[in-house]
């Protein structure tokens, strides 16, 4: 088992250490692999079963760029292969998905890629919409109801960029095969190809309600297909939605979507308004067992409660013996021997969802709370 981890060009031109750094530190690196360093792979090694490699290319700006890389490098050799962008946090059990996949390869050599989706809703708006089935004291009618609409408030689902507005079409009677993927919020029409209306007109489902969580199962064809068309810059909005539409049989990639299940979470933490959305479901327990209390360097001594494993570096966080427990309200304390854990009065009270980390103290007769 391994994992290939891709580094592009850096855009932060004031950063204090340079990429590599950053990424090895966080990977934890405790071995450097003979002669990776010329030739730009730093390989971590977690568990003798799990090979995590680290793969840099400053020239690298686009998810196109990389993924024709790759296929240059000829580094991927399962068939298939987990593609995920590097901003996703998920619970998901992906196993089913690589069957299902598989399994559709074999029937079908143009099956080359499985998308996973998450229902998260549409754009909405602010207010009651049953105003619009009424006569208003103004004398605005139901006909009136798009300048209303203006001027309202638009509601973003918590987990959806404020620049993503997917359409999507299916095929529900071929196992979700994605038939349209419009991710331009500026387009005010889209167009599905005539053909496959004579070939699926009972079946074909057009939704605005799912996320792209930026998580495939892919054949190495994907690969291939990045190399054959160079120009190719973006894995969505070119690659994808230019194959779906595809109408000349013998040229077709078909792609599949898949859809999440009840208790499964993704989301993905690309600004500030998603990484504190994602951050309080984390919190909330949302995305077990991805949650702060399962993450120490521990054993496991209570239902919540731990015990300090003795170990000769720091954890990940840069403290001694951080053990986080979960409390009433869902609130978080580390609570790891030594000097650094933190304290909170006998006296205060703590309305979470929060974490209190390593060396924080709040004193006597406190409220804290969300």
């Amino acid at each position: 088992e391994y994992i290939q981890i891709y580094v592009g060009g850096s855009t932060n031109n004031n950063a204090s250490s340079s990429p590599d750094d950053d990424y090895n530190n966080f990977l934890r690196r405790e071995s450097l692999a003979p002669g990776a360093a010329a030739a730009g792979l730093h390989k971590t090694i977690w568990s003798s079963k799990l090979s995590i490699t680290l793969l840099r290319d400053a020239g690298c700006t686009n998810a196109g760029d990389a993924l024709r890389d790759l296929d240059r490098r000829n580094v991927i050799k399962s068939d298939p292969f987990i593609l995920i962008q590097g901003d996703v946090v998920t619970n998901v059990d992906i196993t089913g998905v690589l069957k299902e996949h598989a399994e559709r390869r074999k029937k079908d050599s143009a099956a080359i890629m499985t998308v996973l989706l998450q229902e998260v809703g549409g754009w909405g708006l602010d207010g009651d919409g049953d105003d619009f089935d009424k006569e208003e004291k103004d004398g605005t009618r139901e006909n009136d109801w798009k300048q209303t609409c203006q001027n309202r408030n638009h509601q973003l689902p918590p987990l959806r960029a404020s620049t993503d507005d997917l359409l999507l079409a299916f095929d529900t009677t071929h196992q979700n095969r994605i038939l349209l993927w419009d991710s331009h919020p500026q387009h005010s029409r889209t167009a599905i190809p005539c053909s496959f209306f004579r070939e699926n007109s009972s079946s074909i489902t057009l939704t605005r309600n799912y996320l792209d969580v930026g998580l495939d199962i892919c054949s190495p064809d994907v690969l291939a297909r990045f190399s054959d068309e160079f120009d190719y810059r973006h894995l969505r909005e070119q690659f994808v939605a230019n194959s779906v539409v595809e109408e000349e049989i013998g040229l077709q990639s078909r792609i599949f979507g898949h859809f999440l299940k009840r208790g499964e979470y993704a989301g993905r933490v690309g600004d500030m308004r998603r990484y504190h959305r994602v951050s309080m479901d984390l919190l909330r327990r949302w995305c077990y067992p991805l949650v702060p209390d399962n993450y120490n360097w521990n054993h496991a001594v209570g239902e919540n409660h731990y015990k300090e494993l003795s170990c000769s570096g720091s954890t990940s966080s840069g403290f001694d013996g951080v053990s986080y427990v979960v409390e009433r309200h869902l609130v978080y304390r580390d609570v790891g021997k030594g000097h650094n854990r933190s304290h909170v009065g006998r006296s205060t009270r703590l309305m979470g969802p929060l974490l209190l980390g390593p060396n924080g103290s709040i004193g006597e007769n406190c409220l804290v709370k969300r």
